[in-house]
């Protein structure tokens, strides 16, 4: 009988985390399962949900809960953590999981393995970063950057060492976690999402983005708003497709591929397709003009202060980053080795802006 591979999931409650959980349950049905899933959570109420949907939960306490994160992650082959982007500059969970992988990859003899989800700023481990990592800072003139990054053409992880220019607290851990992976023996991943979009499958968060973020100041604005001229271009992958990258780099894992690259080659971007922020905010602009939230489709301009201090507690840095920069890359990895083919475009991403303007538009005249 085949041995049953055991995975420590980290962020089962939110809208990424959530959604690949989602994609690992419904793959794993058949008898006998090839896996089972553990998670880490806060609450009981999150844990009885959990357990209800075949998912083994353990509270703890925070991510700051070190010694039961690294005792949780000992008892697990892959820690596939997928946390939200702050999450991606918390490197004591991610050391947390590392070691105790390391722990049981020595009393076991066998490989074990981390993922790790952070911003769309460049990613590493089953880490998940984000494409912010290879993005610039237009506003501000401090970097200028319109090349589109592949991540099988360049190297990610020298990128990242070579430019702390780039959104440091995220580069930061990114570069700790893969040189702490290869110090414990642990296989890291990094998952590089750019914006995403679409509602989540979750049991818990369905979802939220930058599209929310442009949308609430907008309201604020009572008109459509964007950082600059908006040219600054992002590129975009629907959350199920997201999801499917997590699941079939699971799969890879399992069925032991020999060529699937990790640690300072184990750099895994997400995309399919680009928009600038200026087409972002012109189809805000148009929605909310159609359902009565704006009187003018035209788009307004904001400072970048005024971003900072609704969402990123002031820092300008931050803001531009996430709402104005450039950030372009090509999932070459995901596509040639996992077989990943993304299938929602501009489409499906037109529809969400619709259908977010639609809703929050609603909720604000619900709530007067």
């Amino acid at each position: 009988m085949a041995e049953v591979t055991r995975i420590l999931v980290l962020g089962a409650t939110g809208y990424i985390g959530g959604s690949a959980l989602a994609e690992l349950l419904k793959h794993n049905v058949d008898e006998p399962a090839r896996y089972t899933i553990s998670a880490l959570v806060r609450k009981p109420s999150q844990a009885s949900k959990l357990a209800d949907a075949g998912v083994k939960p353990l509270i703890f306490k925070d991510l700051d809960d070190f010694e039961v994160i690294r005792a949780a992650a000992k008892d697990h082959d892959i820690c596939e953590v997928v946390l939200a982007a702050a999450s991606a500059r918390h490197y004591d969970c991610a050391r947390a999981c590392i070691e105790g992988l390391g722990e049981r990859g020595k009393s076991t003899g066998k490989a074990t393995h981390y993922i790790h989800r952070g911003l769309a700023i460049v990613v590493d481990l089953f880490q998940t970063s984000g494409a912010s990592n290879v993005g610039d800072w237009p506003l501000t003139g401090d970097r200028i950057d319109t090349s589109i990054h592949s991540d099988v053409n360049e190297d990610i992880y020298e990128f990242e060492k070579t430019h702390p220019e780039t959104l440091s607290p995220v580069r930061n851990v990114d570069l700790r976690v893969v040189e702490l992976g290869e110090r414990h023996g642990v296989q890291t991943y990094i998952v590089i999402p750019p914006l995403i979009f679409g509602p989540g499958t979750g049991l818990f968060t369905l979802g939220s983005g930058q599209v929310h973020q442009i949308m609430q100041l907008a309201l604020k604005k009572k008109q459509a708003v964007m950082l600059g001229s908006g040219s600054g271009i992002w590129n975009r992958i629907h959350i199920l497709d997201l999801s499917r990258l997590f699941y079939l780099l699971v799969q890879a894992i399992l069925d032991h591929k020999s060529d699937l690259p990790s640690g300072k080659t184990g750099y895994y971007f997400a995309e399919n397709g680009f928009q600038s922020w200026k087409s972002i905010a012109e189809k805000i602009g148009g929605a909310g003009k159609t359902v009565g939230a704006f009187e003018t489709n035209q788009v307004t301009n904001i400072e970048l202060q005024d971003a900072a201090d609704v969402f990123f507690n002031g820092n300008g840095r931050d803001a531009e980053g996430v709402l104005g920069s450039n950030s372009r890359t090509k999932a070459d990895r995901a596509r040639g080795v996992l077989g990943w083919s993304p299938e929602r475009g501009e489409e499906e991403f037109d529809s969400e802006i619709v259908k977010v303007v639609t809703a929050m538009y609603e909720e604000t005249v619900k709530s007067g």
